[in-house]
């Protein structure tokens, strides 16, 4: 068995606060990373700080990135064990969007049917939630529509550990990382 990560966050963007608005959910950005220390993280995104426009498959840090001008955000990591098989599985998709990462775009018009309730998959378009649901789709215990995946609903995944849930900055200093139990309540 290994284990992959899920983090679920609320960076207090803009856009992540007009989505809070809508969804009154206390995370609402998804990403997916092979290691505890989070140093690499793999989502959907603006890839710069300031222009909302240019969005697409990102690679994130939890000490970088735009999570650096927003040490007071709230996150929740989720770990989760799968197969060598599975972890293979979801290893080889990632790689396969890094190796392509400028084609991919960002989903928005994706969330906003998810707003109205219709689905709509479009190639090569995702939004947080539903490029990590769509890796997600590769193991045995999440079977999922991935374009109504909202972060909260990873918190639903079977044999799941919240190994940390608080501010950016606590998890990101060593010797601070307060550890939830499995009834944390959100």
């Amino acid at each position: 068995m290994r284990n992959v990560y899920i983090v679920i966050s609320q960076t207090g963007t803009l856009f992540s606060r007009l989505l809070a608005l809508y969804t009154k959910d206390p995370y609402n950005h998804a990403s997916i990373a092979f290691d505890s220390s989070l140093e690499e993280m793999y989502s959907f995104g603006r890839r710069r700080r300031y222009n909302m426009l240019d969005c697409g498959f990102i690679t994130e840090s939890i000490t970088g990135g735009l999570f650096v001008f927003f040490p007071q955000a709230r996150c929740c990591v989720l770990e989760i064990p799968v197969t060598d098989a599975e972890y293979a599985a979801i290893r080889e998709e990632v790689d396969c969007f890094c190796r392509n990462s400028t084609k991919y775009r960002y989903n928005l018009l994706g969330v906003f049917t998810y707003i109205v309730g219709k689905s709509l998959a479009r190639e090569d378009f995702y939004f947080c939630s539903q490029f990590v649901s769509y890796l997600l789709n590769r193991t045995s215990f999440w079977k999922c529509d991935p374009q109504f995946t909202r972060p909260m609903d990873f918190l639903s995944i079977p044999n799941r550990n919240i190994i940390f849930e608080g501010k950016i900055l606590e998890f990101c200093v060593p010797h601070v990382r307060p550890v939830s139990g499995a009834n944390v309540a959100l």
